[in-house]
């Protein structure tokens, strides 16, 4: 057992190092292919420096002049791109404007009516306050007349009911009527 754990010891700390080496080769591959395409694209460049050397120079001149032409073009075009969008942009601009003015009266209004109704409910909250307040002092005032009323007529009865058993009711002959004697009410 001693023995296999002492192999176990030694063989850990060479492993990583086989790694590192496979890594190292991996990386050093890596650079070399990296190295390779370089060379080949400074070989590219050599031979179209050289190509573009031994031209003649009013060919040069005349790529070059087709290249500023072409960059020339393509910087109008954005141009005339640039001032439509600017042109359709401020088109927009003054119509969102307008849109905008129009949304501003239309809320100045609503709220100015808004405000006249709200004051228009206080009015009538207040009005309708003060009518049941009366509402409710004519009740009262209903209630007490009914009691007054109910009052006077039990008088007026009491006061009819002794009239009428201290006197007696004399009735003519040929004659409808009836007539009480000293009898004011008939």
């Amino acid at each position: 057992m001693g023995s296999q754990a002492g192999s176990f010891r030694k063989a850990s700390p060479e492993t990583p190092t086989i790694n590192e080496q496979e890594k190292r080769i991996k990386r050093l591959e890596k650079l070399k292919r990296d190295l390779q395409n370089i060379k080949n694209e400074r070989d590219e460049l050599q031979g179209i420096l050289a190509n573009y050397c031994n031209k003649d120079l009013n060919d040069r001149i005349n790529f070059e002049t087709f290249m500023l032409k072409m960059q020339h073009d393509q910087v109008m075009t954005n141009l005339k791109r640039m001032t439509q969008e600017i042109s359709e942009a401020l088109s927009k601009y003054k119509e969102l404007t307008t849109e905008n003015q129009l949304y501003y009266f239309r809320t100045c209004h609503l709220l100015t009516e808004c405000n006249h109704i709200k004051q228009k409910v206080r009015m009538l909250r207040k009005e309708n306050r003060q009518l049941f307040a009366e509402q409710k002092a004519l009740e009262e005032c209903n209630i007490q007349r009914k009691i007054l009323c109910k009052e006077v007529s039990q008088k007026n009865k009491d006061k009819y009911s002794k009239q009428a058993a201290g006197k007696q009711i004399i009735v003519v002959p040929g004659s409808r009527e009836k007539a009480a004697v000293s009898n004011p009410c008939a």
